[in-house]
């Protein structure tokens, strides 16, 4: 078997090699732009789920009675947007009594029945 391949040949190998090695870089380029989408499009999804999951367990746990679960889902977006923690709400949320004693013991001495744990959570209350 004869291996040896003639100059001819392999300068046409070497022609073709700059324009192969171009259009590979640009692919790689084009699906490193769409991995880098598909992360955030995949991490924007991850953390809504993760609301919707914290607003749930305020539902189940009859914090913030008064307001849907899509007020919820926003108040807590927002309050994640103002830089509050989902892990600091998340927690909180989980200590509280199931059936919202804790919120109830930190509602408003004034007599307005506001929620000032709630509020405090979402960013409400100043510190």
């Amino acid at each position: 078997m004869d291996t040896k391949i003639g100059a001819a040949k392999a300068a046409a190998v070497y022609a073709e090699v700059p324009e192969v090695l171009r259009k590979l870089a640009s692919e790689r380029d084009e699906l490193r732009v769409t991995n880098r989408g598909l992360c955030e499009k995949l991490a924007e999804y991850e953390r809504h789920d993760r609301i919707e999951k914290i607003a749930r367990s305020m539902h189940d746990k009859n914090i913030d009675v008064a307001s849907s679960m899509e007020d919820k889902v926003e108040r807590i977006k927002e309050a994640a947007e103002r830089g509050r923690s989902l892990d600091v709400i998340e927690e909180a949320i989980e200590m509280t009594a199931p059936d919202g004693g804790f919120a109830k013991l930190a509602e408003d001495a004034s007599g307005n029945n506001g929620d000032q744990l709630t509020a405090y959570l979402l960013g409400g209350v100043s510190e």
